[in-house]
């Protein structure tokens, strides 16, 4: 076979690169789907189709690559050629090939693929028809990339060409191409804080262009400006093209800008639609990924985006606003939803953007880049302002049907708290209007907003509120958030009962820093929005209740919980045992020494009740309990106040306990006396909240514990300890710094006693203590 040039080897690896884009595993079967031209002797069946198929006719000759299905059979052939001018060769001798199989009974697409990164790529793909060859379009235009595995199977299966539409590819995929297109700006010297702006230059350049742009270094940075430039005047607003604009005089950058323009092209950059969001995930991710966060923004991912407008009901009738609409994402998740219950016509879409998508945002990067964001799905016309909502003058009071939002979180006293946000997003809100806005957990349960929240409903009216998943914002920003749906100017009346949920499960999860689909699938969003609107009660994720002026607003106040089954607990008390031994290996020595001390006399150890003040005891007592609860079958406390500062404690002999997740809650090893006598069980209120643990050993608890200690006169032995610990932390979410977990708030939480769940903890017990007797007899 004659050798490749290095051309065509570059052109190859683009080839693969663009399967990659595409969710193809590139790698030979049974473990991948592509076959390469060095590879069809392992595959006997598809020589046979490929015999006699030289240019000359009478020698055998093989496809560049071919897609195969999981049982060999041809799908799609590729052909890849050097020069972007030899795409015509490309396909041609790709549908030859495809021919071949055609003849064969095997349905195949023929790609041609020519060029490289730098000089451009040229995409052709086709079908056969009754007609001959055709190409597979989006639209009117033939698409420029490589269908999905999907899209091949509906390809494959239809009688005729039909539609496709281009993928987002996934997360792990923008985030190469995103660190590829960071390290390029990082090398020719571009700060952080530049980088958003760079890389919506270079989109909307391209867009604005329609991809041409010269990769001469001479001409590429000026070119983009220029195009920039262009699009900002067509919108009407020039000001903005200086907050997009590149540093010519940057001499490293263009040489290697291109590399970034080949990757965006790729992509499928220049691609515009109103039915999905390709464009706009697409613009949003690189900015998460390439310093979006260094300008102050934390962009909402765009499935949140599209929850709350879902829950709102936004459609083309409706005119949305954003008081800080940082790049858009709320407005683009209304523009498609609008799009897709009204199948709108472009035209009317465009004045949908320009009309009814109302955003103001007053930092100037952000602002250009929410414009940019808007161009790109229309003619250049938007009702997004770079302004401030609080201070401009044409601000829509009483004019708007839905706000969508996501302030920026204060971090400093002169920046605007969340109550001022709330308060302005409801003014440009008509009558019966809904808002829907993120806010810090904090926000909705803490003392301090409680005369706010009695204030608000004075004049406007609770819906609902969602919590949402704690790493929604990872790996950018740690804070817990929630979203709040109100009505305006409805008076709140509590018999007309709010909706709490809790979303635990957004589809996606954390992988690497980076948030990816769930290898599950599960995804609660759609659950979400049907108990929001249907007002459902489903035990540990939704609920509805009344809520009274000033109350708090936090969901885990109001949603009942789940009911645990034998499964579920059994999972959870495994991970306690595991953890309990944990503590027996790590500090067996420091055991065997306190069992010493204790039976020497030289550590105390006595039942908690002893130690326990009359009024503490009375209190622990008074808790109102209802049957199979917690409550009931336990006395509530708070742990020792002489421990409560721990960094004072002399190094000793003796086990403190703490509000950590290590070693079944130990803190170390301290001079302190007064130990209480196991069995109980710990939980954490602050660090770990939540963390519970039972306690086998003597320990003194720090007072930022509760204990529970088994009511007297009940029988209730290790194994029910285990369950009540077990459930605790699997209620932990409802706890976090705002929401504090007190003995109130734990005691309703249900108990289960099941006979044969006890007997099947119980046998687990007694396997996990003969390991952790067997760590301590090392030592005694």
């Amino acid at each position: 076979m004659k050798p490749k040039h290095q051309s065509e080897r570059r052109t190859e690896d683009v080839v693969l690169d663009l399967l990659d884009i595409q969710g193809w595993d590139y790698s030979k079967p049974p473990k991948g789907r592509l076959i390469r031209q060095n590879e069809y002797k392992a595959y006997p069946h598809l020589s046979e189709i490929f015999a006699g198929k030289s240019k000359s006719g009478t020698g055998d000759a093989y496809p560049d690559f071919l897609i195969v299905s999981e049982n060999l059979i041809p799908q799609i052939v590729i052909e890849a050629k050097a020069d972007s001018s030899d795409i015509s060769n490309a396909i041609a001798e790709a549908q030859k090939y495809a021919k071949a199989c055609l003849d064969k009974g095997h349905v195949t697409l023929a790609a041609g693929i020519a060029g490289q990164e730098k000089s451009g790529i040229s995409v052709i793909v086709r079908k056969h028809t009754t007609s001959g060859w055709k190409p597979i379009k989006y639209g009117k235009n033939p698409i420029t990339w490589i269908p999905t595995h999907k899209d091949l199977s509906k390809l494959i299966s239809a009688q005729s060409v039909i539609d496709l539409a281009p993928i987002v590819p996934r997360p792990e995929v923008l985030a190469k191409k995103a660190d590829a297109i960071n390290r390029i700006l990082r090398e020719a010297h571009v700060k952080d804080e530049y980088r958003p702006a760079y890389v919506g230059a270079i989109i909307l350049a391209l867009w604005q262009s329609e991809g041409n742009i010269r990769k001469d270094p001479k001409y590429i940075l000026g070119d983009i400006n220029d195009s920039c430039k262009e699009a900002f005047e067509k919108a009407k607003k020039p000001e903005l093209a200086k907050s997009l604009k590149i540093d010519e005089a940057n001499s490293q950058l263009a040489a290697t800008v291109w590399q970034i323009v080949a990757e965006l092209e790729k992509l499928n950059i220049l691609i515009t639609s109103f039915d999905h969001d390709y464009l706009g995930q697409l613009y949003e991710t690189f900015f998460r990924y390439t310093g979006g966060n260094t300008i102050g923004q934390y962009f909402t991912p765009r499935h949140i985006a599209r929850f709350m407008a879902d829950v709102c009901q936004t459609d083309s009738e409706t005119i949305v606003i954003d008081p800080a609409c940082g790049t858009g994402g709320f407005l683009i998740a209304a523009l498609q939803r609008a799009f897709e219950l009204s199948k709108l016509s472009y035209e009317q879409s465009v004045n949908l953007v320009k009309n009814n998508l109302i955003g103001y945002e007053s930092e100037p990067i952000t602002a250009a880049l929410c414009v940019a964001n808007m161009i790109l799905r229309g003619d250049g016309k938007t009702g997004v302002r770079k302004d401030d909502c609080f201070t401009a003058k044409d601000y829509p009071v009483g004019k708007c049907q839905v706000a969508l939002m996501n302030p920026p979180f204060p971090h400093k006293s002169s920046d605007a708290t969340p109550e001022k946000f709330v308060e302005r997003a409801l003014e440009a809100l008509d009558k019966h209007g809904i808002l829907g806005i993120i806010v810090p957990t904090s926000f909705v349960v803490k003392k301090e907003f409680s005369p706010w929240r009695k204030n608000i409903l004075q004049k406007n009216s609770l819906l609902s509120v969602c919590q949402l998943p704690d790493e929604l914002f990872q790996p950018y920003a740690s804070s817990t958030t929630s979203v709040i749906f109100m009505e305006k100017g409805i008076k709140h009346n509590p018999k007309n009962h709010s909706a709490f949920v809790r979303l635990e499960s957004d589809g996606l999860t954390l992988k690497k820093g980076i948030r990816v689909a769930r290898s599950d699938g599960l995804n609660q969003i759609p659950d979400a929005i049907d108990s929001i609107l249907n007002k459902k009660t489903i035990p540990g994720f939704s609920g509805v209740a009344p809520v009274m002026p000033g109350d708090e607003w936090a969901p885990g106040a109001y949603i009942p919980a789940a009911e645990l089954n034998d499964s579920i607990l059994l999972s959870s008390v495994d991970e306690l045992l595991r953890r309990s031994s944990s503590f027996y290996i790590r500090y067996a020595k420091e055991i065997a020494n306190q069992r010493l001390k204790i039976s020497t006399h030289e550590i105390n150890s006595q039942p908690y009740r002893k130690i326990l003040s009359e009024k503490r005891l009375k209190n622990s007592g008074e808790i109102s309990t209802e049957p199979d609860t917690i409550g009931a079958s336990f006395d509530i406390s708070y742990g020792q106040k002489a421990l409560h500062s721990r960094e004072n404690l002399p190094p000793g002999d003796s086990l403190i306990i703490s509000p950590t997740e290590q070693y079944n809650g130990c803190f170390g090893w301290y001079d302190f006396s007064d130990l209480i006598s196991p069995p109980f069980v710990t939980v954490a209120q602050t660090g770990s909240i939540g963390e519970a643990f039972v306690q086998t050993e003597p320990c003194g608890v720090n007072d930022d514990c509760v204990i529970l200690l088994p009511k007297e006169g009940l029988n209730i032995g290790l194994a029910e300890l285990f369950i009540a610990a077990s459930t605790i932390r699997l209620e932990k979410w409802r706890f976090n710094y705002g929401r504090k977990l007190t003995p109130t708030r734990i005691t309703g939480f249900p108990f289960v006693k099941r006979k044969k769940l006890i007997t099947q903890i119980n046998k687990k017990i007694k396997s996990w203590q003969k390991i952790n007797t067997q760590a301590i007899s090392l030592y005694e």
